[in-house]
């Protein structure tokens, strides 16, 4: 039986907890650790529902040196600056991570996608099944292998090669197409107007990815599906967005960031002063350091 891997976009349960979580909850000197908390609360519940022999946290981190605002230096542009106070937690999971002995990454040049994706290429190469726990769909492409999935925790939705077939409407190895031809408002990434998942997925279906596409953008009005001709004059005259798309919303698989080697088994042993000195900076109560070390 294969080994598998849950790889853990760890930012999104993070931004979540702190929109969910009381910024009454607080740390010794009175900050807000609601994410902190929020975030360790998932994690715990993850490791004793699987009880994961590998697995790893990837983290986004401050880009001082973007891949991606490289290619377009607009990506993202439109997100206001996160708040000390997060930035705060962040680095209270990443030392979170560590006194567990689960590893953990971030990168100022790769995003925590492409870490994933760099995990995955790699363990995917040893031998090893791939969950990738995320609600983001752009992770989604990263599900190759028949016995790989995507685990959306919160919704307990989990897809497999075939079930993200059938939820987006493309096979995982075309999400990449399928973003770049729709856009993406949340990253600032302007896609072919009027055309949507939907839309995407059915153009997506006829010619196999962005360059099959630029290559008989002349084909798409003979296609059966309503105002084909309005859309084929849409991607004539956008047709030069969609390379750069590609490069921006595909998830690079070979990066290279700090312990980007490290191995990601569990050994099960915290560094118990390290620790206990992060829950007593916490103001975690014995009860909730009790059941972290009783796992």
């Amino acid at each position: 039986m294969s080994k598998r891997a849950y790889l853990i976009d760890s930012s999104i349960y993070i931004f979540r907890a702190w929109h969910v979580y009381d910024d009454s909850i607080a740390d010794i000197h009175g900050n807000p650790a609601n994410a902190v908390y929020g975030f360790t609360e998932f994690l715990y519940q993850l490791m004793r529902e699987k009880q994961p022999e590998y697995i790893a946290c990837a983290f986004d981190a401050h880009q001082t040196n973007s891949y991606r605002c490289e290619i377009y230096p607009e990506y993202k542009a439109n997100r206001p600056p996160a708040p000390e106070e997060l930035i705060t937690q962040f680095r209270y999971c990443r030392e979170f991570c560590r006194a567990l002995g689960i590893a953990e990454f971030a990168s100022n040049r790769f995003e925590a996608d492409d870490i994933i994706g760099t995990l995955a290429n790699r363990l995917r190469n040893e031998g090893f099944d791939i969950t990738i726990v995320s609600a983001d769909k752009d992770l989604t492409q990263l599900v190759l292998g028949e016995r790989d999935a995507w685990w959306d925790f919160a919704r307990g939705n989990v897809l497999n090669h075939k079930g993200i077939e059938k939820h987006f409407g493309v096979i995982p190895a075309l999400i990449a197409d399928m973003l770049a031809l729709s856009g993406d408002k949340v990253d600032n990434i302007p896609g072919i107007p009027g055309v949507g998942y939907k839309m995407a997925s059915n153009i997506l279906k006829k010619f196999h990815g962005i360059e099959a596409i630029l290559e008989n953008i002349d084909q798409i009005s003979k296609m059966k599906f309503r105002g084909s001709a309005r859309i084929q004059n849409l991607l004539e005259e956008h047709q030069h967005l969609l390379p750069t798309n590609k490069r921006l919303t595909e998830i690079v698989t070979d990066a290279v960031f700090d312990n980007h080697e490290n191995h990601i088994r569990w050994q099960g042993i915290p560094d118990e002063d390290a620790f206990h000195a992060l829950f007593d900076q916490l103001n975690v109560s014995q009860q909730r350091r009790q059941k972290w070390l009783s796992l």
